[in-house]
């Protein structure tokens, strides 16, 4: 009798063992998987709330518990079937996911951004108006130095038969060479004679 008791409840401990261990089954964990996949594809958030454990639902959706938070909702749509395969996952005793916000918090976490890369993008009609802005400003300004250009009076250049003093002892035109009280009122330049007049 005592063996008998003893073998009985030796089973006993097995089986309640098994039933909160989770389970390992390959197959049970990829059917989970492929249907908590879908559900978030189709956007049957309650519905994929019902593959995760309860604990984690809790944590991942909302108080009525029939969506997603939407923090949760955009990690869970950016996580494929094949990701999903990869992640140390594993099923609890009633065949639920475990593991699972973890690696939505992973995937939240890695696509999160910086405030000025947030901003990129942001502010585009901005740039554009102040890229127009400058071009405007520019082209005012050449207009009012053409304006200005146009406007100053143009020298003239006075071209005169006169050589310069240089061309003079160059060419050789001493009668332009005279001293300044040797010429008259008419501009003329008066004659002198060293020799005799015959």
């Amino acid at each position: 009798m005592k063996k008998l008791l003893l073998i009985l409840s030796t089973i006993g401990l097995v089986l309640m063992g098994c039933a909160s261990t989770p389970k390992d089954d390959g197959e049970g964990l990829d059917n989970a998987l492929v249907s908590f996949t879908s559900s978030i594809q189709s956007s049957r958030w309650q519905e994929a709330l019902s593959y995760v454990t309860p604990d984690e639902a809790r944590q991942i959706g909302t108080s009525d518990g029939y969506e997603f938070l939407p923090e949760y909702q955009t990690a869970a749509s950016r996580l494929p079937l094949s990701t999903l395969r990869k992640a140390n996952l594993s099923l609890d005793g009633d065949g639920r996911l475990v593991g699972i916000k973890a690696v939505m918090d992973e995937t939240n976490e890695r696509y999160k951004v910086s405030e000025d890369q947030a901003k990129v993008g942001t502010n585009l009609k901005q740039m554009e108006d102040d890229r127009i802005k400058r071009r405007l400003e520019e082209g005012q300004k050449i207009l009012q130095e053409e304006e200005a250009t146009a406007h100053q009076e143009q020298q003239v250049e006075v071209l005169t038969n006169r050589l310069t003093d240089d061309e003079k002892r160059k060419y050789g035109s001493t009668g332009e060479l005279l001293a300044p009280e040797s010429t008259r009122e008419d501009g003329t330049a008066e004659e002198s004679y060293n020799g005799e007049y015959r």
